[in-house]
């Protein structure tokens, strides 16, 4: 039985690799993250300055535990307005790994946004430039398929890259609309290996008063590739005494034979105005639950008030 796990386990990442590379339809490529409402500047450049302070976020995510190869990511950000608040400045860096050492993306782009202020909220529009490096050690694992053409070595290919986001955002309230990289780039210089795909996202909560200590925030993100199916996340936060937040919610995917893919979980806590760390937790409702006992993603934040206009306490997003 261990034996046939093992095989099982070992075919399946075999099969995560290699689709990474190839031209499919379903392919999404860009990181995946359950907290991405408390870190919304890797998607969406226009976020940049949102938090009215110097922001520094660390995230990192452990993808389906007990799946040989399953992928890890870490993620960094940066970002701040700049005195006349009207323009503001991020830093995203990332880095992915799937299997061991088979498939590996380092990633760097600056953010820049401009930001109009209305009446009693925000409208920022934003780009980002930067490259991925982009490595792949497929040549070692074993394919059915002897004339696989992802059976290929590759290392670091710079893949330069642009996006643009839009983002609004009150008191209790925000909408994000991104594409955080729009050329397709070749991954490799042999035939028929694949591209980078453009992804889009919309993302948007609201926050309800449901007493004097607790607040409520649904939350949702629709991510979207060309020729595959509509991913989304519903996301149900509730905020107790303004310093810890509980939620859970679902994602699933816009295809009548995949549905829900997984239920989450999440913890965030405000040690203090300025710093806050949390904690998620994916666990697998697809065929995927047989292989894996979950996904695990730890965050920190620090807001540094550098303008010296103070904090709100905590801020929503």
């Amino acid at each position: 039985m261990k034996l046939n796990n093992l095989l099982s386990k070992s075919l399946l990442f075999v099969g995560l690799a290699t689709s990474l590379l190839q031209d499919v339809s379903f392919s999404q490529q860009d990181p995946l993250f359950t907290m991405h409402y408390f870190n919304p500047l890797v998607v969406n450049p226009a976020v940049a300055g949102s938090r009215d302070a110097l922001s520094v976020t660390l995230l990192g995510r452990k993808q389906w535990v007990g799946i040989n190869g399953a992928p890890t990511t870490g993620t960094f950000s940066i970002h701040s307005p700049f005195r006349n608040e009207s323009f503001a400045v991020g830093f995203t860096a990332f880095y992915d790994e799937i299997g061991e050492n088979a498939i590996q993306t380092n990633a760097l782009f600056l953010d820049g946004a401009y930001r109009i202020k209305l009446n009693n909220s925000v409208l920022s529009f934003g780009l980002k430039a930067g490259v991925r490096l982009f490595s792949a050690n497929l040549s070692d694992l074993t394919s059915i398929d002897p004339n696989d053409p992802s059976q290929i070595n590759v290392s670091n290919r710079p893949l330069p890259n642009f996006g643009a986001g839009a983002y609004w955002y009150g008191a209790k309230y925000y909408v994000g609309l991104s594409a955080p990289k729009l050329l397709d780039n070749a991954l490799t210089t042999a035939p028929n290996s694949g591209t980078e795909k453009r992804h889009f996202f919309l993302t948007g909560g609201y926050t309800f008063d449901l007493s004097s200590v607790i607040e409520f925030q649904p939350s949702l993100a629709l991510r979207t590739v060309f020729n595959a199916p509509i991913s989304t996340d519903i996301n149900l936060n509730f905020l107790f005494y303004e310093k810890l937040w509980v939620g859970a919610g679902l994602r699933g995917l816009g295809d009548a034979d995949k549905g829900i893919v997984a239920a989450v979980a999440n913890l965030m806590f405000h040690f203090s105005p300025t710093f806050r760390a949390g904690y998620a937790y994916d666990y697998s409702l697809s065929s995927l639950s047989t292989y894996n006992t979950g996904s695990h993603e730890i965050m920190v934040n620090y807001d540094l008030d550098f303008l010296g206009k103070g904090f709100k306490t905590p801020r929503r997003f």
